[in-house]
């Protein structure tokens, strides 16, 4: 498209000349984009603006808004043009929601494209350096799910990978490199020789690198177990060198065609590569070195920057080197040093550069395209934009950064790109015009337009992320693809402030050069949209929008101990009883609790939910502890309806199944219930049988211990005193908490020194400090601190307006990562014995998605918050 002279009319003539079925956004938007700015500073927004703004929504243009992430950004990547930054995140609670890659075009300081639903996270939070472009920008590789790299169009729509690659299963993000044409990547290869490997993305055929000879290998002394893994690889531009960094800070190149090692050098850090690749710089001996790529040998050494440890000192290339030497506890001087490609040092800049952030592997400084101009991100919050010649600088002009900027990019078109984990601020290094401004993650306390029934629909509704933003901090609005809207009336600004039209995931086109369609809130524009949308807002039609009454947490409930009890039963049999132990042995722990508090009903509740190979012996355990409570009777006739499921699970394969832990406390077990209930000579013989297993563990303190208790609880306190005393060493803590709890809630607390006097070096130091604490034993208390370097805080009275606070900060957390707070604040609640408000935060828990559980899950923490009403702690007691 051509337009001679920037006129209304010149460019309503080009507009109605344009063959728009050949139109190439890639080729014809950003001229025709550059054409309409310069009428509109001229004239403001014509006519030509909203004919050409109708033409490109014609050709598919989708409405984007900047606010597509559920968590902080963990990751991100300026493409080799400048033109586009790639950031990413981790993704939230929801495992199945996955995380978010967003593209946005430098220029226009606008987000173009969303990739969302990358399950499995990409990168690791304070891994940041897990997105690359290709030469060309026509794939993006990422690391994502731990360790794969898999290879997308950052322009296109798809969630899953173009193709993808697993050679490591680490926990942690593996380092890697993918070549300039986007088809190979080098990567971590647990079965490779060298623990490298070249992997072709299309066969996934690997090739180990660097070859190395195994004669000179085993010669050489600093080839050891680590392998040779470059830790911070770069693939050449012409693809034919792999450079990097070793883990004993040797720096080497290795020739991709032959997989040898060009050369290698001992470093004391990092290495630079200048931006032809014909140099490099790095430090040695104290002094820096600049040596020539291709071959490794030294072209001049000089004074080193090294007044500061190695890994703060940031090296950069543009036409010169700068060596960064950032404010730190240790510089004495910070400062910027430029040194040429000659190594002549030419000057210092006294700039307070802030320090690198390692959590997106962004730099603080940042070359110009033109390698003589740079900008700072200086430790007063301010960019400093330098020009930098042979012989002197010149600090041509400075802005405020964000607050919570972390680094900086010089990307395309002279706009500078300050980024942070929540923050993304886009600007023109010649005047400061701030091009876009954005704070990610806001949560406006007012209600989500799309809330629906107590959930948000937004996350159902359209097709892509969530189309709910925070317009500012008080509001939000809603952005659908279609291009339709919902905002409070006279916002329009700011939403043209906010969001773009985004052409084939490339181009960004402005919102306020064309129609918009604004609703007030969801039923209006329920009734009024056409197409796809308006079936995905029908829920929302006839109904009416009521400013929300202020909501007073904790509520005020005539909650009891029972329906808590019934909360977690529920949640264990969503689980299912049967898809991991755990459901066994909390159902089991619930029952004895339930026991000890003299509840015949309750305990048979939970002894029938129980999975069938441990249910007689839940049952027996039940008994045993009832007997003691009171209700003989009802102990009786529980016994007797499992005694013989008891002996059947005892000698059969079914019980053989069990751990040997659970063998002697199951015999115990039994015949403590048969000694509380009378019957001597039965519960001698399962006794007996208790103490046989103990013999062929050789006595250990974890099979000792549950016939200790058994015999404590049924009243043969001489016996179990005299089994406790045949024993010696440390008893574990597995056993020995809940032994200890027993012990101190029963008035033994002789019992329960003899025990912790042993110990050594617990998990549960602390649960044990709460247990001494809250049974009065002071003096053992200080004792145990002392013995495990634990200082003894005093503890706080608990008040509900600790808790109404803790919610309101939860409101203010993202949706996708308020599972952890959520639960934190609901065993706070359980400690205060507000099982109102236990109740009325469970359902905001999820279920577990997998075979696996965690203790931020809904049946974890409805037992935790079960333990800690009960008993005062989460932990196991007896």
């Amino acid at each position: 498209m051509k337009i001679i002279e920037v006129t209304e009319r010149a460019v309503l003539d080009a507009l109605d000349a344009q063959d728009w079925s050949a139109f190439e956004p890639a080729r014809d938007l950003p001229p025709l984009r550059a054409a309409l700015r310069e009428l509109e500073r001229a004239r403001g927004v014509t006519e030509a603006h909203r004919v050409a703004t109708e033409r490109i929504r014609e050709r598919g243009a989708v409405l984007r808004h900047p606010d597509a992430h559920r968590v902080e950004i963990t990751s991100q990547a300026l493409s080799p043009s400048g033109r586009y930054l790639a950031v990413g995140d981790f993704g939230g609670d929801d495992y199945e929601a996955g995380a978010t890659l967003a593209v946005w075009e430098v220029a226009t300081g606008r987000c173009v494209n969303v990739i969302d639903g990358i399950v499995g996270g990409i990168g690791w939070p304070w891994y940041g350096g897990t997105i690359q472009w290709s030469a060309d920008e026509t794939r993006l590789a990422v690391e994502y799910r731990a360790s794969n790299v898999g290879v997308w169009d950052p322009f296109g729509s798809g969630t899953e990978p173009i193709a993808t690659v697993r050679l490591t299963y680490n926990g942690r993000p593996d380092p890697f490199a993918v070549s300039p044409d986007g088809l190979r990547a080098y990567v971590m290869d647990e079965g490779s020789e060298t623990y490298g490997s070249i992997v072709e993305f299309s066969s996934l055929e690997t090739t180990t690198v660097p070859v190395v000879d195994e004669e000179e290998a085993a010669e050489d002394e600093d080839h050891d177990e680590e392998g040779f893994v470059l830790k911070e690889p770069v693939w050449s531009r012409d693809g034919k060198r792999l450079y990097g960094s070793l883990h004993d800070r040797r720096v080497c190149s290795i020739d991709v065609a032959s997989g040898g090692i060009a050369w290698i050098v001992q470093s004391e850090g990092p290495a630079a590569w200048s931006r032809d690749e014909t140099v490099l710089a790095y430090h040695r001996d104290g002094g820096l070195v600049i040596a020539d790529a291709a071959t490794g040998r030294d072209i001049a050494t000089g004074p080193g920057y090294l007044d500061v440890p190695y890994q703060t000192v940031h090296l950069a290339w543009g036409n010169r080197l700068a060596v960064v030497v950032p404010v730190t506890r240790d510089a004495e001087r910070p400062r910027v040093g430029i040194v040429d490609r000659t190594g002549r040092h030419r000057y210092d800049l006294d700039v307070a550069v802030r320090a690198p952030d390692g959590e997106l592997v962004v730099g603080t400084w940042a070359w110009a395209p033109d390698g003589d101009r740079a900008a700072c991100l200086t430790v007063d919050g301010r960019i400093e934009v330098w020009s930098l010649g042979d012989e002197h600088a010149e600090r041509l002009r400075a802005f405020d950064a964000p607050d919570k900027a972390i680094g900086l990019h010089w990307g395309a078109d002279d706009v500078l790109v300050a980024v942070g984990t929540t923050v993304l601020r886009f600007l023109r290094a010649d005047t400061g015009e701030v091009v876009g401004d954005f704070t990610l993650l806001r949560q406006p306390a007012a209600p989500r337009p799309l809330l629906l029934d107590g959930g948000d629909a937004g996350e159902e509704i359209g097709r892509g992320p969530n189309p709910t933003f925070a317009l500012d901090e008080e509001t939000w609005a809603v952005a659908f693809p279609e291009g339709v809207a919902i905002a409070p009336p006279g916002r329009e600004a700011d939403l043209a402030a906010s969001l773009a039209w985004a052409v084939d995931g490339r181009h960004a086109w402005p919102v306020h050069w064309g129609r918009l369609d604004v609703f007030p809130d969801a039923p209006t524009a329920a009734e009024r949209v056409d197409g796809p949308l308006r079936e995905d807002l029908k829920p929302f039609r006839g109904r009416t929008v009521r400013a929300p009454e202020p909501e007073r947490w904790p509520p005020a409930g005539p909650a009891t101990v029972d329906d808590l009890f019934r909360a977690f039963l529920e949640a264990v049999v969503e689980l299912g009883v049967d898809r991991l132990p755990w459901s066994g042995e909390a159902l089991h722990e619930a029952a004895l609790i339930r026991a000890r508090r003299g509840e015949p009903d309750g305990v048979r509740v939970l002894v029938e939910a129980s999975p069938e190979g441990r249910r007689p012996f839940t049952a027996a355990a039940a008994a045993m502890v009832l007997a003691a409570a009171g209700p003989r009777d009802d102990a009786r006739s529980l016994l007797a309806d499992h005694e013989t499921a008891c002996e059947e699970r005892w000698s059969g394969p079914v019980w053989y199944a069990m751990e040997w832990g659970d063998r002697a406390r199951a015999g115990a077990a039994v015949g403590g219930a048969y000694a509380a209930l009378g019957d001597r000579e039965r519960a001698d013989r399962w006794f007996g049988r208790a103490r046989e297993v103990l013999r062929e563990h050789r006595g250990a303190g974890e099979h000792r211990l549950p016939i200790v208790w058994a015999l404590l609880e049924c009243g043969r306190e001489d016996e179990a005193r005299a089994l406790l005393d045949e024993g010696t060493g440390d008893p574990g803590h597995g056993a020995g908490v809940p032994f200890v709890a027993y012990a101190l809630r029963t008035g033994r607390a002789d019992l329960a020194e003899r025990v912790l006097r042993d110990a050594e070096g617990w998990f549960d130091d602390w649960v044990v400090t709460r247990l001494l604490r809250q049974y009065g034993q002071t003096e053992l208390l200080h004792a145990w601190a002392e013995r495990n370097g634990l200082a003894v805080a005093e503890a706080e009275e608990p008040v509900d307006e600790d808790l109404a606070r803790g919610y309101a900060e939860i409101a203010r957390i993202p949706p996708a990562q308020r599972q952890g707070p959520t639960v934190e604040l609901l065993r706070r609640a359980a400690g205060r014995g507000r099982i109102d408000a236990v109740l009325d935060l469970l359902p905001k828990v999820p279920m577990p998605l997998y075979g696996g559980m965690s203790s931020h899950d809904r049946p974890y923490a409805a037992f935790g918050a079960l333990r800690i009403v009960t008993t005062g702690i989460d932990h196991e007691t007896w």
